[in-house]
C-alpha cells in the first residue's frame, strides 16, 4: 500500500515536471496523471486482483501472492505511461 502510495506521488510529480513538453498547465497535468494511475490500480485491485489472490491462497504459490500484492503498481505505471506518451504529446 505504501509503496503503491509512493508511486502514484511519483508520477504526478513525473507529469507534473513533462507538462512544459506539452504546453499544459503542470498542476492540472499532475493531477490527471495521478488520476489515470488511481483509477487503473483500483480496478486492478477490486475487480481482476481477486480472482489471483484467490489462486494464490489455494495453491499456496509464492509467486502468485507476489504479482496478488504489487502487480498494479506496474500495471498502473503502464497506463499512466501510455497515457503520458499518447495524450501528453498532441497539444
Amino acid at each position: 500500500m505504501i509503496i503503491g502510495t509512493i508511486a502514484g506521488i511519483l508520477i504526478a510529480v513525473w507529469f507534473y515536471n513533462t507538462a512544459s513538453h506539452s504546453n499544459r498547465d503542470p498542476l492540472n497535468w499532475a493531477i490527471a496523471g495521478f488520476v489515470v494511475y488511481t483509477v487503473v490500480a483500483m480496478f486492478w485491485t477490486f475487480i481482476i486482483n481477486p480472482g489471483i489472490k484467490d489462486a494464490a491462497i489455494h495453491t499456496r504459490n509464492t509467486g502468485l501472492s507476489y504479482i496478488a500484492r504489487y502487480a498494479y503498481i506496474a500495471v498502473a505505471l503502464a497506463c499512466a505511461l501510455i497515457f503520458n506518451m499518447t495524450i501528453g504529446k498532441k497539444k
